[in-house]
């Protein structure tokens, strides 16, 4: 068999595998975020939803009402673009439409931490160091 042809198999495997890492079933449900020890799913909270796009470099946060983000704009949704990932993270870039936010603040680890839980980490930030927010999936 040709050397090339058996180099470019392997390549393909291994481009395949690495594309199916992550688990993208974990992002199924809906969403809420809490801090402080406050119960997430609570009817009051802010929920969300992801919708990920059919190429899986997308990744659609689509909200249950208009929020206001630290930057004062006002959403209904928002877009991220997947960068990377592994078993356990998606790591995200916001794009341009969430005006305001600092270049160092774009780029965020998605990181899941259990069945139905993840934590927030900016990229900027030490490898261990998460925000206060824990996502729960509601349903």
């Amino acid at each position: 068999m040709n050397l090339k042809l058996i180099a470019f198999a392997l390549l393909v495997c291994s481009t395949s595998t690495q594309a199916q890492i992550f688990d993208w079933s974990r992002l199924d449900g809906t969403w809420a975020e809490s801090t402080r020890n406050l119960y997430g799913c609570r009817a009051d909270n802010l929920h969300h939803v992801f919708v990920l796009s059919e190429d899986k470099k997308t990744i659609t946060f689509k909200l249950d009402r208009l929020w206001r983000i630290g930057t004062g704009q006002e959403v209904r949704e928002y877009k991220a673009s997947v960068v990377a990932q592994s078993e356990w993270s998606l790591f995200i870039r916001y794009g341009a439409e969430l005006e305001g936010i600092p270049e160092q603040m774009r780029e965020w680890e998605l990181r899941f931490i259990g069945p139905g839980a993840y934590r927030w980490r900016s990229t900027a930030w030490a490898p261990n160091e998460f925000n206060d927010v824990i996502g729960v999936r509601c349903e």
